[in-house]
């Protein structure tokens, strides 16, 4: 009898430790995808974001983003459209984003979530 007690004990204590362990794994995610939630709000962002540059091949077209409305990717679309009526004859019609893509800074989901399209814009590497 006591063998079946002390097995019983044993079983409680091993339910009382993966209870405790998955309580202690439950925190540290919600801690987590707090974090990144956190760093994801705007006035957050405001100062973690990239300084996101665009161009076109030979360079006659860049635009730099800056933090808030005024200079948003919308800004740089509606600047590349007015370029290419206003120079017709450019060959370089394509814009294209000169910053890589980091995936492991979580602080800017939100901003590729938002603007899908500005990082599926082709890359070109900026020379010198």
């Amino acid at each position: 009898m006591s063998t079946k007690l002390a097995v019983g004990y044993q079983k409680a204590m091993d339910h009382v430790k993966f209870n405790k362990m998955k309580r202690k794994y439950k925190i540290i995610i919600i801690v987590i995808i707090s974090a990144i939630l956190i760093c994801n709000l705007p006035p957050i962002t405001y100062f973690l974001q990239e300084e996101y540059h665009y161009q076109n091949r030979d360079g006659s077209f860049q635009f730099s983003e800056q933090a808030g409305p005024t200079q948003g990717f919308d800004v740089a679309k509606y600047k590349f459209e007015r370029f290419k009526i206003k120079n017709p004859n450019n060959p370089n019609k394509t814009l294209f984003r000169t910053f890589t893509l980091k995936p492991w800074r979580f602080w800017e989901w939100w901003q590729m979530l938002k603007h899908f399209e500005r990082f599926k814009l082709p890359y070109y590497s900026k020379v010198g």
